[in-house]
């Protein structure tokens, strides 16, 4: 179940693509997509973890850098995030990639979809993460000082705020900043997000119960690798895990259009809690970070990008 996966510049110019969260990223995050043949189509579930990265401390370091014209290789090991049985499964390496082109530093989103390539699975085979957070979830010794403790409730207060007000402005037919944002002014569009609003807000409008939780303490020790992370979500068990940056950079509540903030940050993670939404629609993935990278994705790609939800929210508070 490893797969080599090849991403070539086609274009004039060179790019350099941001590693971090992405199919060029180590961590087991969402890389391709897999279908089981025998389930009329039906995707495997996603069995790790989503990152969200701090825009302003992304450095050159973060990038790969890829000349027009040559190419860049991954094996990715689909076996540590999906669940497998016997049987014949299509794979697609399908996303978007944040990036800066050419000479001029300009943000964009450079979006790839690879034929699909058909495997066949002998032998029954659970997701390593996905063994791992379980274990995880059994017994949680979370110790969260009084600050952070604070900093998490009040996220979660004021995400319900947000969501709500942002929920609302999408079901209002003459709003602009809609269109700006997920670029469609269709009634299933809007339907789509506000309806996953509403249920990120129900979920923020408890700290005592619901499907997710919040934590402060980094288990996994994803925080601590590669990249400037704020939070990650697993997708198993709903654990939201903010990280020393969420508390040591970021205000409570949005400053600045555009800018990261606690509140924001809480609905981001929330879209990608599987469980918040899953009666309706898959949970969203990273498929651009930041204002231009997400505002550049096509409306379909916009309502399942997690960033998307946080910055329209920022917008509206």
């Amino acid at each position: 179940t490893e797969v080599e996966v090849t991403i070539k510049n086609d274009g004039s110019n060179d790019l350099s693509l941001l590693r971090v969260g992405t199919i060029l990223d180590e961590r087991p995050v969402q890389k391709m997509v897999v279908v089981d043949d025998a389930a009329v189509g039906e995707q495997l579930p996603f069995q790790g973890i989503e990152l969200s990265v701090y825009y302003e401390g992304l450095e050159s370091k973060h990038y790969e850098k890829l000349a027009a014209g040559s190419s860049v290789s991954r094996l990715v090991d689909l076996a540590s995030v999906y669940d497998f049985k016997p049987g014949t499964y299509s794979i697609v390496a399908e996303g978007t990639f944040p990036s800066v082109s050419g000479a001029s530093n300009e943000p964009a989103s450079v979006s790839f979809k690879s034929k699909a390539l058909s495997i066949t699975v002998k032998e029954s085979s659970a997701a390593e993460v996905k063994q791992i957070l379980s274990r995880r979830s059994i017994v949680i010794t979370e110790d969260c000082p009084a600050d952070k403790l604070k900093a998490n409730l009040d996220g979660v207060r004021n995400c319900e705020t947000l969501a709500r007000a942002a929920a609302a402005d999408a079901a209002d037919v003459h709003s602009a900043r809609f269109v700006e944002y997920f670029k469609s002014n269709e009634t299933e569009a809007r339907d789509h997000v506000s309806g996953r609003l509403l249920a990120v807000a129900k979920e923020c409008s408890t700290t005592d119960s619901g499907d997710t939780r919040v934590l402060c303490q980094d288990d996994l020790n994803v925080c601590e690798t590669e990249g400037p992370l704020i939070a990650y979500t697993t997708w198993v068990n709903g654990y939201i895990v903010m990280c020393p940056l969420f508390y040591d950079t970021l205000p409570p509540l949005p400053q600045l259009c555009h800018k990261q903030d606690h509140a924001t940050t809480t609905i981001h993670e929330m879209t990608h809690a599987r469980a918040v939404y899953e009666d309706k629609a898959p949970a969203t993935a990273d498929r651009a970070y930041g204002y231009e990278n997400s505002t550049a994705l096509t409306s379909e790609e916009a309502m399942y990008n997690a960033d998307s939800y946080s910055l329209y929210a920022n917008g509206k508070s």
